[in-house]
């Protein structure tokens, strides 16, 4: 139980509550591109890389710039 607690110490609320918004909308976005986009597997994936991931790196830039102590 002591292990558990120490590993919620270590979550960055803030950042896990984006994340996991930035989840549920990275599936919709990706499902949005599958149903217009008629791609191979390793097509559909480098697309996801390049516009969905990005996302999240932005993310973690903002927060250290507007969320710093």
């Amino acid at each position: 139980m002591e292990f558990l607690k120490k590993i919620i110490s270590h979550i960055d609320v803030p950042l896990f509550i984006i994340y996991g918004i930035m989840g549920f909308g990275s599936v919709y976005i990706a499902a949005f591109i599958r149903a217009r986009i008629d791609l191979s597997f390793w097509a559909e994936l480098f697309v996801c890389i390049l516009i969905i991931s990005p996302f999240y790196f932005l993310v973690r830039i903002a927060k250290k710039k507007y969320f710093s102590n």
